[in-house]
């Protein structure tokens, strides 16, 4: 199998967006009539709404990444230790206070950021922001995946339109958790069923509709492990005695995703898109493209690319199957023994 790839790159975008309200032209109201029924208001000013609200307590002082910036080096293991212990004592110090006000700690932050992620009344928030050594009380938004706005960020649909450039003659092998090839995104039926159906005949040769030299977007690739495989398993079953077969992998010519790792990162280097009506998106793809279109899955960077499903990795789990450079520990790497030199 031939790969290669100039012309896909990943990126992801997160937007943010800030909701106001106001009210003006408010009048007196007229008296409620005895035995009227109650009205529930349609808005409750923020200051006296009970409602819990999640946020985050800047707290004064720099944190680890910050004082490593004005140190202008690398910090040591035992510096940043020293200074997560120094925050986390004053965070620490905190906890009774804001408990007192009803808040609960949700979490501590002192690598990138010195501060307590607190859950609490939203009309306590301005005491919570008065505790001692509190810079800011800073909302939370709530965030959704959004793969439309990723491929603008890094000027993908420019590319598209004023190079004519979107993945044709490429062949992109996602190794991961294999691929699912039932989803729209490329080119399959995108239905529950059709995904059953694949995954009931998941060791046996994948529908050659879906997959393989004639399908429309993946084109082949290769189970390596199996479901079950996961390197992180237990060396021995409960009776101590019998290896977990869940080590030993057991390839199989269908790459079905069965966990989504995989299918995700296809569908951002090359998916082809599904609109709003879950339907296969085909083209064209230009600077409109986005705009002219509402999307459940926005296309990838490389549309027309051909992608090849190589899975490593089984329903769940590590893997071991991969040979890459391994990550710089403290143990010294392994080494086959000097022969002792002749004399």
């Amino acid at each position: 199998m031939r790969l290669g790839s100039n012309r896909a790159v990943v990126a992801l975008a997160l937007a943010f967006g800030i909701l106001g309200s106001s009210n003006s032209g408010a009048v007196r109201p007229e008296p409620v009539a005895e035995g009227a029924d109650l009205i529930t208001p349609v808005w409750t000013p923020l200051g006296v709404s009970k409602a819990p609200v999640t946020v985050v307590v800047q707290l004064a002082g720099d944190s680890v990444a910050e004082q490593q910036g004005n140190a202008g080096r690398k910090l040591e293991r035992g510096e940043k230790d020293r200074i997560k212990g120094q925050l986390r004592s004053q965070q620490d110090g905190l906890r009774g206070s804001i408990e007192s006000l009803g808040g609960t700690v949700v979490a501590n932050y002192q690598a990138a950021y010195n501060g307590i992620k607190v859950r609490i009344a939203h009309d306590r928030v301005k005491e919570l922001a008065a505790l001692p050594g509190v810079v800011a009380v800073r909302p939370l938004q709530l965030m959704k995946p959004d793969n439309v706005r990723g491929i603008p960020l890094i000027g993908t649909p420019a590319v598209w339109q004023s190079l004519g450039l979107h993945g044709e003659g490429v062949k992109i092998a996602i190794i991961d958790t294999g691929i699912d090839y039932t989803h729209a995104n490329f080119g399959g039926p995108g239905t529950a069923a059709a995904f059953a159906a694949a995954f009931d005949n998941s060791t046996s040769p994948a529908d050659p509709v879906l997959f393989g030299p004639a399908a429309p977007r993946i084109k082949g690739g290769i189970d390596l492990v199996g479901d079950d495989y996961d390197a992180s398993a237990a060396p021995f079953l409960p009776d101590g005695k019998t290896p977990n077969p869940k080590l030993t992998p057991h390839p199989d010519p269908n790459p079905l995703d069965c966990n989504g790792h995989g299918s995700h990162v296809a569908g951002t280097a090359a998916g082809s898109g599904v609109t709003s009506a879950g339907t296969t998106y085909t083209g064209p793809y230009n600077a409109s493209t986005l705009a002219a279109q509402s999307w459940n899955v926005g296309p990838g960077v490389a549309p027309k690319a051909e992608l090849y499903a190589v899975r490593v990795f089984g329903c769940q789990g590590l893997t071991d199957v991969v040979v890459g450079s391994a990550r710089k520990t403290s143990r010294p790497p392994w080494r086959r023994p000097t022969p002792p030199r002749p004399g």
